[in-house]
C-alpha cells in the first residue's frame, strides 16, 4: 500500500511538472505573440505617420497658396473652411498616433536639463493670438528655473493643457506660470472657464471624453488632449494635478524635477523690421514627393522668394552650382532618397562652406527623428505643415542669419 501510494505521489508530481511545462510554453508563446504584435503595430504606426501626413501636407500647402489668389470674399471663406478641415485632420491624426504610440510603448523619453522659460514663451506665441481672437487674455509668467524632463514630451503636455484652457474659457483669461515645490518645479495652467465637477474630474482624462459637448462639436476639440497628457505624464513619471470649481475655473499642473542647467537668455524672436524679411530670400527646399514639390514651390514663390526645389542632396548641390549666390536658408524633408534630411543639410553646408540656417520637415514622430533633429540643432516642423508657422520660423532664421 505504501509503495502504491508513493508511486501515485511520484506520478502526480510528474504530471504537475508536465502541466507546468505546458503552461510555461503557452506563456512563452503568448509573450512572443504579444511582442510580434507590438512590433507590427510600431511598423504600422511609422508607415501611417508618413504615408497619411504626406498628401495632407501637400493639400495644406495648396490651400495656403489659394488663400492669396482668390478674388472674392465668398471664395476666401471657402478657402478658410478648407484650411480648417485640413487643420482638423492634422490634429486628429497627431492625437490618434500619439495615443497609439503611447499604448504600444513606442515612445522613449530623452531626459535632459533645460531652461523652462523658452517653452513658456512658445505657449504665449502659439496660443496668444487664438486667445485674443476669443476676447480673452493669455498671460505667461517668466521663470529662471530649469527642468529635468524630455523637452519635446513636456512641451506636448503643456500644449494640450494650454489649448484646452483657451478653448473652454469664454470670459476672463488663462495664466501659465511656475512654482518651486522643494526639489520640484510645478508648472500650472489656470483658467476662468466653466470648471469641472469633482465627480467628473477622473473621467476628463479618458479618451474622447468631453464633459460639455454632447453634440460632438468639432470646435470643442477631440476629447484626446487630457488622455495624452495622462499617458505622457505617466511615461515621464511626472505628477499631474487638477483643482477645479464649477463656474469659477480650473488649475491643471504638472510637477517635474528641477534641473541644474543654467538659465540662458534667448535671442529675441524675429525683429520688428519692415515686413518679415521673407520676400527676396533665396531658399533651397529638398522634397522627394512631386505634389509636395509643387506645393512648396508655389507657396514660397507666392511669398516673393527665389526657390530651388531638389529631390536629393546631390540634385540640390548641382542646382546651386548654376547660381551665383548662397542660399539664405534650407528647408529639407527628413525622408529623402538614400539619406536623411539631416545628412543633406550637413552636405549642403559643407559644400557651400557656410552655416546656412535650416528647417527640417517630417511626417515621422519617432523619438530617433526628434533626437537627430535636436542634436543637429535644426528646428523641426511636422506634417501637415502650417504655412503660418513655416513663415514665422523662416522670418526668425533669416533675421538671425542677417544679424550674424
Amino acid at each position: 500500500a505504501f509503495a502504491r501510494k508513493n508511486q501515485q505521489t511520484i506520478a502526480g508530481a510528474i504530471r504537475l511538472q508536465l502541466e507546468n511545462a505546458a503552461l510555461l510554453g503557452q506563456l512563452r508563446e503568448q509573450r512572443d505573440a504579444a511582442e510580434r504584435a507590438v512590433h507590427a503595430k510600431n511598423r504600422f504606426l511609422a508607415a501611417t505617420s508618413h504615408d497619411l501626413r504626406q498628401p495632407l501636407h501637400a493639400l495644406g500647402l495648396f490651400v495656403a497658396q489659394l488663400r492669396d489668389k482668390v478674388p472674392s470674399a465668398d471664395a476666401i471663406e471657402l478657402v478658410e473652411r478648407a484650411q480648417a478641415s485640413v487643420d482638423a485632420l492634422g490634429e486628429l491624426l497627431n492625437a490618434l498616433l500619439d495615443i497609439s504610440k503611447l499604448d504600444a510603448g513606442a515612445l522613449t523619453p530623452a531626459i535632459t536639463e533645460f531652461p523652462i522659460n523658452p517653452l513658456l514663451e512658445r505657449m504665449l506665441s502659439d496660443f496668444g493670438p487664438v486667445a485674443s481672437e476669443k476676447g480673452i487674455r493669455l498671460r505667461v509668467v517668466p521663470s529662471r528655473l530649469s527642468a529635468r524632463s524630455d523637452p519635446v514630451l513636456l512641451e506636448r503636455i503643456l500644449i494640450n493643457l494650454v489649448s484646452n484652457a483657451v478653448r473652454y474659457t469664454e470670459r476672463g483669461g488663462v495664466l501659465v506660470g511656475c512654482r518651486r515645490r522643494g526639489s520640484n518645479l510645478r508648472i500650472e495652467v489656470w483658467d476662468t472657464g466653466q470648471g469641472i465637477p469633482k465627480e467628473q474630474q477622473e473621467v476628463a482624462f479618458e479618451e474622447f471624453s468631453q464633459l460639455d459637448n454632447p453634440e460632438r462639436s468639432r470646435g470643442k476639440g477631440l476629447g484626446l488632449g487630457l488622455a495624452i497628457v495622462k499617458r505622457l505624464a505617466s511615461l515621464l513619471e511626472h505628477r499631474i494635478d487638477l483643482a477645479s470649481t464649477p463656474g469659477r475655473g480650473s488649475v491643471f499642473s504638472v510637477e517635474v524635477p528641477i534641473g541644474e542647467a543654467q538659465p540662458v537668455v534667448e535671442a529675441a524672436r524675429a525683429a520688428a523690421v519692415a515686413g518679415d524679411g521673407i520676400a527676396g530670400a533665396f531658399l533651397v527646399a529638398g522634397h522627394a514627393a512631386p505634389l509636395v514639390q509643387q506645393g512648396m514651390r508655389g507657396l514660397l514663390t507666392g511669398w516673393g522668394c527665389h526657390v530651388v526645389i531638389a529631390a536629393s542632396g546631390r540634385e540640390a548641390l548641382a542646382e546651386l552650382e548654376e547660381h551665383d549666390r548662397l542660399p539664405d536658408a534650407l528647408i529639407c524633408d527628413y525622408r529623402l532618397p538614400g539619406e536623411s534630411g539631416v545628412e543633406v543639410i550637413e552636405r549642403l553646408r559643407a559644400g557651400t562652406s557656410d552655416d546656412i540656417p535650416a528647417v527640417l520637415i517630417s511626417g515621422d514622430t519617432a523619438p530617433e527623428v526628434l533626437g537627430e533633429a535636436a542634436r543637429g540643432g535644426h528646428p523641426l516642423l511636422h506634417k501637415p505643415l502650417s504655412a503660418a508657422k513655416l513663415r514665422a520660423l523662416l522670418s526668425q532664421l533669416l533675421s538671425g542669419s542677417r544679424a550674424r
